[in-house]
């Protein structure tokens, strides 16, 4: 997400730049206008990356005297020249890899004997559990630690993940 915004961002900034024109001729020099274009499409990307923002809609001194449609064919050729370069792939990777979602909540650690008694419960013919029994099986837990591993259990049994 902060790789679309960076881009759109930069992006406008360039297309900013048509509206600047102080002249319709072509008599700049559209290279050397190109080039500082290419430099500051990326030095708004990598302040943006690092959250200084940039002032926008100012046209490079190298693009005076370029005109409006020269400067948006540049404006596009600049931005996807950089969408398909190695830079953009690796703002894209850092963007998304930033952006992976957190881990989970852990299973609890379950002992071995309080695990075997909650099967033992589990898959005898009774419809209830005896808490009497698990608490010593299952040491010092509180009863919501105690119904997490029930929890656990059941879903290891039914080969389902815990939540």
């Amino acid at each position: 997400m902060k790789t679309r915004i960076t881009a759109c961002a930069a992006l406008l900034a360039l297309a900013a730049l048509t509206g600047c024109s102080d002249s319709n001729s072509d008599s700049g020099d559209v290279a050397a206008c190109k080039t500082a274009m290419t430099k500051q499409f990326e030095e708004a990307i990598a302040a943006r990356s690092s959250g200084t923002p940039q002032p926008s809609g100012t046209r490079p001194a190298a693009c005076a005297g370029v005109d409006d449609a020269t400067l948006t064919r540049l404006t596009g050729e600049v931005t996807t020249e950089w969408a398909n370069s190695d830079q953009a792939a690796k703002v894209a990777e850092d963007a998304l890899s930033s952006a992976a979602p957190a881990a989970g909540p852990t299973e609890p650690e379950i002992p071995a004997a309080c695990r075997a008694w909650i099967e033992t419960e589990l898959l005898d013919s009774s419809d209830t559990i005896d808490a009497t029994a698990g608490s010593s099986a299952c040491g010092g837990m509180s009863d919501a630690e105690l119904d997490a591993a029930i929890e656990a259990v059941t879903n290891d049994l039914a080969g389902t993940p815990t939540p």
